[in-house]
């Protein structure tokens, strides 16, 4: 038959080597199913010393109550848990949204995610999540945080005994293999010659831009402004919601991005006449409308990209394709004239101007809204890296 069988007295389990596989075998048994039927579990290993530690390892997990019949896989357990936050009102709608596409990179890249949870082995976790290398930082962070979450929670289930991640140098977080992007601003040049083209005027809403590099304000935020959110006696603007898109959709969140999200935000004299102007007579409901609906950022980055193409910012030649007649169904070639640019630059060029005239960094956390003051030295550190240059040239002229 091919095999040796050995068994274990008691009924406690069978451990057999299968010639054909070059492998020792062990089945246990864990139960009945719903018609009465034995279930067994299946143990492989090189030795017989490795299987039996398996299977004993399983019975000791029985004798401790854990639910070893349990089926879920990691992504079930991840999305039961999405799935809870988002009705027990934990998380908005678009946190939902991000933390399934989250998912669904685990699911993709990851195979034991597709695997029940209890069978998941260390030596799996550390071969596959190398894959993970070729995702942005941010991403990985993101999947390692549903990774121990769902662990910690099959913990809590007794579906395993522990969580791999939470042993110190068990499993080791892998690194991007992408550059991290350095912040993208407008130079002052570029910045003077975007306002000189917006000034020549090009739609009502051409606040929205001046907002955006007088404030430093996220897109979505500004999108979500009423005009009572603009308070020029006290020259403040009230960030308290913003806009969310999923699924296609754009919605309201009547909460920021992040707590510290919420936040005055100071009217630069720069802004304030436009804002005068832009106000004039209107004193509620929302400031920026298409026909009764929420603008898609998306149409403002186009607006932005055609502006700055006309101010010569970032401009490049990009090949596009055109239909020929219906006759022939050739296609030809012709370049088109583009800008290399999006709207969140204006944000960076509001923080890279502040950081480059001295501002408190403290201050600038305050006004973009950022929960912590880590995330504005680490997002802005080369711009801070050459401001402490052009600071110790101050000092070498008094020195």
């Amino acid at each position: 038959m091919g095999r040796t069988m050995k068994k274990r007295g008691n009924g406690e389990g069978t451990i057999y080597y299968k010639e054909s596989r070059k492998k020792w075998i062990g089945q246990v048994s864990i139960g009945v199913d719903n018609e009465g039927k034995q279930i067994r579990k299946t143990f492989y290993g090189d030795t017989r010393k490795e299987v039996k530690d398996k299977m004993d390892e399983m019975y000791k997990q029985i004798a401790s109550g854990y639910d070893v019949k349990n089926k879920d896989t990691l992504v079930d357990i991840a999305n039961q848990i999405r799935e809870l936050k988002y009705k027990t009102n934990t998380i908005r709608k678009s946190s939902y949204s991000r933390l399934g596409e989250t998912i669904k990179v685990i699911e993709k890249t990851l195979p034991f995610a597709n695997i029940p949870i209890q069978n998941v082995t260390r030596k799996m976790i550390s071969t596959q999540v190398q894959a993970l290398t070729e995702y942005s930082q941010s991403v990985i962070t993101k999947v390692w945080q549903q990774l121990q979450g769902a662990f910690n929670e099959a913990k809590i289930r007794d579906i395993v005994e522990k969580n791999p991640f939470e042993l110190k140098g068990y499993i080791i977080k892998p690194k991007s293999t992408k550059k991290t992007k350095s912040v993208d601003a407008l130079t002052v040049d570029e910045e003077n010659r975007f306002l000189a083209e917006l000034e020549k005027g090009y739609d009502n809403y051409n606040i929205v831009f001046y907002i955006a590099i007088y404030t430093g304000m996220r897109i979505s935020e500004i999108l979500a402004l009423e005009y009572k959110d603009i308070d020029l006696e006290n020259r403040k603007i009230y960030v308290r919601k913003t806009l969310s898109h999923a699924e296609n959709k754009v919605f309201m969140e009547n909460v920021t991005k992040t707590y510290a999200g919420m936040r005055d935000v100071p009217i630069l004299n720069a802004l304030y006449d436009k804002l005068v102007e832009f106000k004039k007579g209107k004193k509620r409901g929302f400031a920026f409308l298409n026909n009764g609906n929420f603008y898609h950022a998306s149409s403002f980055n186009a607006r932005f990209q055609k502006i700055c193409k006309n101010a010569d910012i970032r401009v490049y030649y990009r090949k596009i394709k055109v239909p020929g007649g219906r006759k022939t169904k050739k296609v030809y070639e012709c370049e088109a004239k583009k800008s290399k640019v999006n709207f969140h630059m204006l944000r960076h060029t509001f923080a890279t101007r502040c950081i480059e005239n001295g501002i408190n960094p403290v201050v600038l956390q305050k006004i973009l809204g950022h929960s912590d003051i880590n995330v504005t030295l680490n997002t802005y550190t080369s711009v801070f890296d050459e401001f402490k240059i052009s600071e110790f040239d101050k000092m070498n002229a008094i020195f």
